[in-house]
């Protein structure tokens, strides 16, 4: 029978934990690698409503982007949301696994996947470091030449969200685009460095935003959940991919009903 394992030697072959960040925590979370595996549910964030749905939907496998457990565990409280959500795994026998930093950064990974929904063509690795098959960030350059005004446009489009906030001229023509999933206006420096027109990514700060602005750079804030959305649809079709390859019978379930906490905009009186 499939297990559990089987399915973490196949997302190790393509997305190695040994691209994950020192500081990170990634891999298997919850659960045992022994347990079968007939169902798997992609999210981005395990929530209490993530894992009501999957006790619902019989899941085996929870495949989550951000960890649940990140910082060390001194104490598992029912009362408490971490606590509540590990008791119901695994009273349920749901394992859970984490891809993180290493799907960031990993070729075919999440960058890839948001400079594809971008409707980037040749996207390239924004930054390599020495030893790495991978790297945050990709860039690439647009079908056509278009505004910076059209581009927030079709970011808003593209990404399905409502509020895009950016810095630059509206006029500024746009055609070499960088992206970062997440958190990557740090690496403007680079964009800027490689010919970006414009670099697109989340949780853009205000001192990186001075900065930015005096530079021949546009930078598109289209928040951290904006960026990473599309994480759990595209994960579900790539691990429904191998496991067609493999002949496994797997059934595999995005979680649809994520959405962004920042997402309410006070527009005034």
């Amino acid at each position: 029978m499939l297990s559990v394992a089987d399915i973490m030697a196949c997302l190790e072959q393509s997305f190695p934990q040994s691209l994950a960040e020192e500081w990170d925590n990634v891999g298997l979370q919850v659960g045992s690698a022994c347990l079968p595996c007939r169902t798997i549910m992609t999210c981005l964030t395990v929530t209490q409503d993530v894992v009501d749905y999957a006790t619902e939907m019989g899941v085996d496998l929870i495949i989550a982007h951000h960890p649940l457990i990140f910082t060390p565990l001194k104490a598992i409280i029912l009362q408490q949301p971490v606590g509540r959500i590990i008791s119901k795994l695994l009273a349920h026998q749901i394992s859970l696994f984490v891809a993180h930093t290493n799907i960031d950064k990993a070729c075919g990974g999440l960058n890839d996947w948001l400079a594809e929904t971008l409707q980037l063509q040749e996207p390239v690795i924004l930054e390599t470091r020495e030893g790495e098959a991978g790297g945050y960030g990709r860039i690439g350059c647009l079908a056509d030449e278009v505004t910076l005004t059209s581009l927030v446009r079709w970011v808003g489009k593209a990404l399905g969200i409502e509020t895009v906030r950016f810095i630059g001229d509206q006029d500024k023509p746009i055609r070499k685009v960088a992206v970062c999933s997440g958190s990557g206006s740090h690496l403007w420096p680079l964009a800027l460095e490689q010919g970006a027109d414009a670099l697109i990514t989340g949780d853009l700060k205000y001192h990186i935003a001075i900065e930015v602005e005096n530079t021949p750079l546009a930078l598109i804030d289209a928040g951290h959940f904006g960026t990473e959305a599309i994480f759990a649809s595209r994960l579900a079709v790539w691990v429904g991919k191998e496991a067609q390859k493999q002949q496994w019978p797997l059934r595999v379930i995005a979680y649809k009903g994520e959405t962004d906490p920042l997402a309410a905009v006070w527009k005034g009186v």
